[in-house]
C-alpha cells in the first residue's frame, strides 16, 4: 500500500493523534476538473485518463430494436453464464452485505469484512482481504463494517468504502484501485479519516455509508450516531456528506486530500426534519458534474421522495433538496423464508424505508432509486415488495418531476434491499434478495423496459436452505449491488447473496454465500 492519508476536523478527543488536515469549507471556492486529463494529473500509474470507455455508455437503439423485434416482442431477462460464488462467509458475522462492480478484467466483490478481485470466469485473483487490513493506520482489532464498491468508467479506477470502530472511536477508509493492477496492492491508496467530520457536537460513529460519483468528483454519505461502546450504536443525528475531487482522491502523491463536509442543518430535509439515508447516484455515459442523491422522508403513512443536488454554483460547492413526490407508503413487512418449523422464528428484516440505491443515467436525463415497502401482490396477506422511482431533475430543482414509478413483488413472496441501474439500451434493472413460505431466500433481478411501468423477473441463485444465525428477526442483507459491464452496455453483473445447504437435520444453516451474476435483456 503506497501511503495513506489521514483526514479530520473532528474534535480532538476523537483523534488525539490525528495529523491536522485541510478540509474545504463548504463555501471555499473550488474548480471544476473537465474534459480528459492525463495520468499524471490524476495520479494513475500508467494509465490512460479519458471520459467513459467507448461503447459502454449507450448500445445503438437500431441494433435493440431488431432484436426485439426478431424475437417478436420485448425481450426477457436471461441469466449469461458464468454464474459463481464470490466471497463467502468468513468470519460467521450477519448481515452479508454483498455487493461489487465490473471493471473490463475483474470483478471487485465484498461483503461484510472482506474483499477480493475475481475474473469474469470467477477465477479468484487471490485470497480473500480483511477490509481493516487495507487501512494499516487503522488501531488493531476494529470491527469493519458496510463496504461500498464502484468502478469508475470516467478513470477507470475501483473504489471501495467501509467503515469500523473502535471503542472509542469510528473511521471511514477509502480504498482507490487502479485498473489494471488489481494484482498489486503496492499501487492501490487508501484515504484513512474519521467518521465523525463535525467538532464541537459530541461524539458520533459514522453507519451505512453510500458512496457515488460525477465525472470528478466522488462523494461519501454516512448516517451519524451518538458513539457508544462498539458494536452499539445511541440516537440518530444526521447524515454526513463528504464530496471530494479525483484530482485529489486518486493521485497517491497527495498527502493531505482536502474534503468538503455538510452535515447537520446542511442535511436537514425540506420540512426541516432530519433526514436520513442519503443515496448519491453512480453514473455511467457523458460527462457529469452534478452528484444527484435521493431519500426518503416518512411522515407517518406519507412517504416524501427527496431529490438532493450538489453541484458548484459560482465557483463554490452547495447541496441543495427538494421534495418531488409523496404519497401514502408503508414500511414493509417482515419477510417469510422457507421450511418455517414450529417453535422458530425464521423471518428476516427486509428494512425501515431507506433509498438503497440511486444511479444516474447521463444519456437519457433520468435519475433512478429504490427501497422496500409494503405492499400487496395477490390480495392475499401483504409482501414486502420494491418500490423504484424515474425522476427528471429540473432547473430550478423543485420543478423536477417523477416520470414513473411502480413496485417490483410476487405473491406470497417478499423482496427487499434493491440496487439499481440501466443498461446501455435503456433498460432498467433491479437486483434483490426474495423469500416466502415455500422459497429460501435466493438473489433475484427484474428488469424494466423503456416507457413502461410492468417488470420481468429472473433467478440468479435460490437458497439451499432457511437462514437461521440468530434469535430472532434475521439479519439478511442491508444492500445488493449492480453494475453496468463496461465492455458490453447490454450486460449487468449483479451481487447478491444466499443461505448455503441447510445441513443440520431442518434446523438451518447460519452460513450465506455470495454470488455474482451476469443478466442481459439481449
Amino acid at each position: 500500500m503506497r501511503r495513506t492519508i489521514w483526514v479530520s476536523v473532528a474534535a480532538l478527543t476523537l483523534l488525539i493523534a490525528a495529523t491536522p488536515a485541510r478540509t474545504e469549507p463548504t463555501d471555499a471556492p473550488d474548480h471544476h476538473v473537465a474534459g480528459v486529463g492525463s495520468s499524471a494529473s490524476e495520479g494513475g500509474p500508467g494509465s490512460e485518463v479519458r471520459l467513459v470507455r467507448p461503447g459502454s455508455d449507450r448500445r445503438d437503439g437500431a441494433a435493440a430494436a431488431g432484436a426485439a423485434a426478431a424475437t417478436g416482442g420485448p425481450l426477457a431477462p436471461v441469466v449469461t453464464p458464468p454464474t459463481f460464488d464470490g466471497i463467502e462467509d468468513l468470519i460467521g458475522r450477519s448481515p452479508a452485505d454483498p455487493t461489487g462492480a465490473l471493471g473490463v478484467t475483474y470483478h471487485l466483490a465484498a461483503v461484510n469484512a472482506h474483499m477480493g478481485f475475481f475474473d469474469r470466469t470467477g477465477a479468484a485473483l487471490d485470497p480473500p482481504r480483511r477490509l481493516r487490513e487495507l487501512d494499516t493506520v487503522l488501531p488493531p482489532g476494529v470491527r469493519d463494517f458496510d463496504p461500498r464498491a464502484f468502478y469508475d468508467p470516467y478513470r477507470q479506477r475501483f473504489v471501495l468504502a467501509f467503515a469500523s470502530t473502535s471503542s472509542t472511536q469510528g473511521f471511514l477508509s477509502l480504498v482507490v484501485i487502479p485498473e489494471g493492477h488489481e494484482d498489486t496492492t503496492n499501487d492501490w491508496c487508501t484515504l484513512h479519516m474519521s467518521g465523525d467530520q463535525v467538532a464541537g457536537n459530541g461524539k458520533q460513529v459514522a453507519d451505512y455509508p453510500m458512496i457515488g460519483f460525477t465525472e470528478d468528483r466522488v462523494t461519501l454519505t454516512s448516517n451519524q450516531f451518538d458513539y457508544s461502546n462498539a458494536p452499539t450504536v445511541g440516537a440518530f443525528r444526521y447524515v454526513q456528506v463528504i464530496s471530494i475531487r479525483k484530482l485529489h482522491l486518486y493521485d497517491c502523491s497527495v498527502q493531505t486530500v482536502p474534503i468538503k463536509v455538510f452535515s447537520r442543518t446542511q442535511t436537514r430535509d425540506p420540512d426541516g426534519s432530519a433526514a436520513f439515508t442519503i443515496a448519491p447516484a453512480t453514473s455511467i455515459g457523458g460527462a457529469p458534474g452534478t452528484q444527484f442523491m435521493t431519500s426518503l422522508d416518512v411522515d407517518g403513512s406519507v412517504g416524501k421522495l427527496i431529490l438532493w443536488q450538489l453541484r458548484l454554483v459560482n465557483g463554490r460547492l452547495q447541496l441543495s433538496r427538494a421534495q418531488v413526490t409523496k404519497g401514502a407508503i408503508g414500511f414493509p413487512p417482515w419477510g417469510r423464508q422457507c421450511g418455517n418449523a414450529a417453535g422458530l422464528d425464521s423471518k428476516w428484516d427486509t428494512g425501515d424505508l431507506r433509498v438503497t440505491s440511486t444511479f444516474w443515467d447521463p444519456a437519457r436525463g433520468r435519475l433512478y432509486a429504490a427501497t422496500a415497502i409494503r405492499g400487496n401482490v395477490g390480495g392475499g396477506a401483504v409482501e414486502s415488495v420494491i418500490r423504484w422511482w424515474e425522476i427528471d431533475p429540473a432547473s430550478p430543482l423543485a420543478n423536477s418531476t417523477v416520470t414513473r414509478k411502480a413496485n417490483i413483488g410476487a405473491a406470497g413472496r417478499d423482496a427487499a434491499w434493491p440496487s439499481i441501474a440501466t443498461d446501455g439500451d435503456g433498460n432498467l434493472w433491479v437486483t434483490y434478495a426474495r423469500a416466502g413460505d415455500p422459497e429460501c431466500l435466493a438473489a433475484y433481478a427484474s428488469v424494466v423496459h423503456p416507457g413502461v411501468l410492468g417488470s420481468s423477473p429472473v433467478l440468479l441463485h435460490s437458497g439451499d436452505g432457511r437462514y437461521e444465525a440468530r434469535a430472532g428477526f434475521e439479519r439478511w442483507g442491508d444492500y445488493t449491488a449492480i453494475s453496468r459491464d463496461p465492455s458490453d452496455p447490454a450486460r449487468m453483473a449483479t451481487y447478491g447473496a444466499y443461505p448455503l445447504d441447510d445441513a443440520v437435520g431442518g434446523s438451518g444453516t447460519d452460513l450465506w454465500q455470495q454470488v455474482i451474476a451476469a443478466v442481459t435483456d439481449a
